[in-house]
Formats: C-alpha cells, sequence, structure tokens
C-alpha cells in the first residue's frame, strides 16, 4: 500500500496537493500532524515538503530509503475535460521508473520533465520537475 502525506506543518495548498494525488492513483492519504515515518515503516511513501519556498516530491521506500528526490518547480492546476483519468502520466523516465512501482503510472511524451494526473473536483493537475 502506498501513503501520500505532507511534511508535518504543511500549508494548505501543500495539503490540497497531496490529497489531489492520493485520490489520482487510489492510494491513502495520511495527514500527518505528529505521526512520524516509523509508523509507517512497511507502507510506501510519497510525500510533499516544501523548503525555503521550494516544494520538494519525496519518495520513500518501504524500507524507509528514499527512492526519489525531486524539487517541484511549477503546479498547475486547471479544470479538467473530459473522463476522469487514475493514471500519472510521466514525462521524465527516472520519475517514471520510481512511481510506477507504487502507483499506475504510464510514460508521457518526451519534453518538460513533468507530471499530470486528474485530481478531485474535476481538477487537472501538472508538476513540473527540476532537474
Amino acid at each position: 500500500m502506498t501513503v501520500v502525506t505532507t511534511s508535518r506543518k504543511a500549508a494548505d495548498d501543500l495539503r490540497a496537493l497531496a490529497r489531489h494525488l492520493a485520490f489520482a492513483t487510489g492510494a491513502r492519504y495520511l495527514a500527518r500532524g505528529k505521526t512520524g515515518f516509523a509508523a509507517l515503516s512497511d507502507e510506501a511513501v510519497i510525500l510533499f515538503t516544501r523548503e525555503h519556498g521550494t516544494i520538494r516530491l519525496v519518495v520513500v521506500d518501504e524500507g524507509g530509503e528514499v527512492a526519489l528526490d525531486r524539487p517541484v518547480r511549477s503546479v498547475r492546476i486547471a479544470v479538467r475535460e473530459g473522463l476522469i483519468d487514475r493514471t500519472l502520466r510521466i514525462a521524465d523516465q527516472s520519475v517514471y521508473e520510481v512511481l510506477k512501482r507504487y502507483c499506475d503510472a504510464e510514460p508521457a511524451e518526451a519534453g518538460a520533465p513533468s507530471i499530470v494526473f486528474d485530481g478531485q473536483q474535476k481538477k487537472q493537475i501538472v508538476l513540473e520537475l527540476a532537474q
């Protein structure tokens, strides 16, 4: 099972982003509060944090090892047209290789490193990742 969460004292926008991703992937969303990673030791965790104003996407595997840690250059939220698609579309091959282990993902056309997914309430989220 995969858990999507945020840093402990996350702002509302970061928590909303995590809820959208959990919805899109069918993962469990966990409001961290005071919950530490020790309580999640047998589950993979997709984590959104903010350090010095920069959002980071971090994936921690079941063994507690960081499998991915990438800064997010920008987050765009648009209105989704059409039917919902619960698959992540990932343009960056290295990010795809990690995330496909924890949720439904498919490679997207080459271009800007990005992750596109359909969130709650007819939202489509585009994460542009920095290298």
